[in-house]
């Protein structure tokens, strides 16, 4: 029960009075939570969703929650791929960004210039390359 006589978003989805009992209200009581809900509802069932929150312990609950959550409003959004394919698109991000750093490094190491102290232009590409490289496989 979130509050005075006011219910959960699963239970106002769901149009029950939310008691101090309900397994749902400590992780759908906040503004769109009937929202999230109804997706939760519509993808998963509300009673599958209940017997899974309560077959984990208490201090995982939050986190499953938010991850049912997340799942359901990306299969409404892509009723195929889900939120697989956000981590697609984020995957592909990452190699265009990883190709345009590469690519940069190289810019950076065949303009290098001589280094303070260092006499040897060559010797400060390699050096330019090879630290810039050693981060980037970080």
């Amino acid at each position: 029960m979130t509050g005075l006589g006011s219910s959960c978003g699963a239970c106002k989805f769901l149009r029950r009075k939310c008691t101090t009992e309900c397994v749902f209200a400590p992780y759908f009581c906040y503004d769109e939570a009937a929202n999230h809900f109804a997706a939760v509802h519509k993808v998963f069932g509300a009673s599958n969703v209940s017997k899974l929150l309560l077959h984990l312990p208490i201090h995982n609950r939050t986190d499953a929650a938010v991850t049912i959550s997340y799942e359901a409003l990306a299969r409404m959004r892509d009723p195929i791929y889900g939120c697989v394919a956000h981590i697609f698109a984020l995957q592909q991000q990452v190699s265009n960004l990883q190709e345009e750093i590469k690519i940069l490094v190289n810019q950076m190491a065949n303009h290098a210039v001589e280094l303070p102290g260092c006499g040897n232009p060559q010797a400060a590409t390699s050096t330019v390359r090879h630290n810039l490289l050693s981060c980037m496989k970080r």
